[in-house]
C-alpha cells in the first residue's frame, strides 16, 4: 500500500496591506479581522489532522500559524522558501491603483513574461526554484500531514506548477494563472502526494470556515 502525504497549503490572514491596498513589506502585521479569521482557521483544523505547520517568515504569515500551533497544540517551523514573491521596491508605499505602481507592475511582469531579467524583483525562474525546493523538502520530511502558511501569489505558483509542470511559462501564468486563480485569506488549497511524487489537488481556497470573517 502506497504512502499518502496530506499537504494543506493557506494563505495568510487578511493583512494591514491587504486592508490599505498599500504594497507593505515583510513586517506588514494583521488587521483584527484578520486575527478574527486566523482564529476561525485555528479552529477549522482543530478537526483536521495535523502533524507540523510550516510557515513564510513575513509577519503575516508567521503570526496566522502562530495562532494555528497555539491553538491546537502543533510545532511550528519557518521556512524561508515559502515566502512571497519579491516586488520592486519602489511598489512598498503605493497604492495599488496609483498611476505609478500600475507602470511598475506593468514593466515588471512584461519582463517575466518575455524570460528577462527583472530591473528590480523577483524573477520567475527564482521562484520556479523556491517551489521545487518547498516541494522538496516537503516529500523529505516524516511528517504525513504537513500545512503550509504562505501567500496568494506563491501558492498560486505552486498550485501551477504542480498541475502543470514544465508547461508552466511566464506568459501563462501572468495571462491565465495569476487574475483567474482568486485565493482568499485563509484560503485552504487541499493536496495528497504519494511515494512516487505524484501530487494529487482535492481542493482550492476552500474558506467555509470564515463565516461572518469574509
Amino acid at each position: 500500500m502506497q504512502e499518502i502525504k496530506n499537504i494543506y497549503l493557506v494563505r495568510h490572514a487578511e493583512s494591514e496591506a491587504n486592508l490599505t491596498k498599500i504594497g507593505g513589506g515583510k513586517e506588514t502585521p494583521l488587521t483584527e479581522r484578520g486575527r478574527e479569521q486566523a482564529q476561525a482557521l485555528a479552529e477549522r483544523f482543530e478537526n483536521i489532522p495535523v502533524d507540523v505547520v510550516l510557515s513564510s517568515d513575513y509577519v503575516r504569515a508567521h503570526e496566522t500559524a502562530r495562532t494555528i500551533t497555539e491553538y491546537n497544540n502543533i510545532p511550528l517551523e519557518v521556512v524561508n522558501m515559502a515566502g512571497e514573491r519579491e516586488l520592486p521596491p519602489d511598489l512598498a508605499d503605493l497604492h495599488k491603483d496609483d498611476p505609478k505602481a500600475k507602470a511598475l507592475k506593468k514593466q515588471f511582469y512584461y519582463e517575466w513574461m518575455h524570460e528577462a531579467d527583472t530591473t528590480a524583483g523577483e524573477h520567475f525562474d527564482s521562484v520556479r526554484r523556491r517551489v521545487h525546493d518547498l516541494v522538496t523538502l516537503i516529500e523529505s520530511r516524516p511528517e504525513k500531514n504537513i500545512l503550509v502558511v504562505s501567500h496568494g501569489f506563491f501558492l498560486k505558483f505552486f498550485t501551477a506548477q504542480q498541475l502543470l509542470g514544465g508547461y508552466l511559462t511566464p506568459e501563462i501564468f501572468i495571462d491565465n494563472i495569476m487574475s483567474r486563480m482568486r485565493m482568499s485569506n485563509t484560503g485552504i488549497t487541499y493536496f495528497t502526494v504519494d511515494e512516487n511524487h505524484k501530487w494529487q489537488l482535492y481542493a482550492w481556497s476552500d474558506f467555509s470556515h470564515l463565516g461572518i470573517y469574509l
